[in-house]
């Protein structure tokens, strides 16, 4: 009987949570995006870090949410698109002021009303529609591969991770990684940031046989 092998499903893909960006990285891509003054990358790069939104969230912001007539928000507030019918409490985020001036000179370049999307399709044609979930990852792919880093080994919700994961490493505070992510459960956020086994990775690197 000849046994036919079966190719693994997930042969030549990395498989598991996608890492969080590192300080260096974030840098790096930053001064890349400045260097092609890609305004509205630029800006849609600093605000998904430190808003920590879903892709579903983040494409569907409006100029409204960041900014008021009389300028750009500190606080960002949201209802989150995949958890408003369970958890009806907002999101907040905090915008440094690096992504409020690179906020501001997106929209003060694009013309855009406060009631108009945020991040919204290049050219005339796709200008007052949103970008979709797969062009944010296209965009976000493509800002990898100028930083010579492997998209494969990314994903969006390497986006999303990253501040959250980079607060809780430096203060051990996961209440605080949990409102940023607007988990309901402290334990959905320790597995969405892998707190365990960073722990457990720690401690072995202290001891050994």
């Amino acid at each position: 009987m000849v046994v036919i092998a079966k190719t693994a499903w997930n042969k030549g893909h990395v498989v598991g949570k996608k890492p969080p960006l590192t300080p260096d990285q974030i840098a790096l891509i930053r001064l890349l995006l400045r260097q092609e003054n890609a305004l509205r990358d630029l800006a849609l790069f600093n605000v998904a870090l430190d808003t920590s939104f879903r892709g579903s969230d983040l494409v569907r912001l409006r100029v409204s949410d960041v900014a008021t007539s009389s300028g750009i928000r500190e606080i960002v507030e949201i209802r989150q698109k995949k958890t408003e019918t369970r958890n009806t409490r907002p999101v907040q985020a905090r915008l440094s002021s690096n992504t409020r001036e690179s906020l501001r000179t997106h929209l003060s370049t694009s013309e855009k009303t406060l009631h108009s999307w945020l991040f919204t399709g290049q050219g005339v044609r796709w200008s007052h529609t949103h970008i979709s979930e797969s062009q944010l990852w296209r965009l976000f792919k493509a800002w990898l591969e100028k930083a010579r880093l492997d998209p494969s080994l990314y994903g969006l919700h390497s986006l999303r991770r990253t501040f959250p994961t980079y607060i809780y490493q430096q203060t051990g505070n996961l209440r605080a990684a949990q409102l940023l992510l607007g988990h309901a459960s402290i334990e959905s956020t320790k597995e969405y940031i892998g707190t365990e086994q960073a722990e457990a990775l720690e401690i072995a690197r202290k001891y050994h046989l």
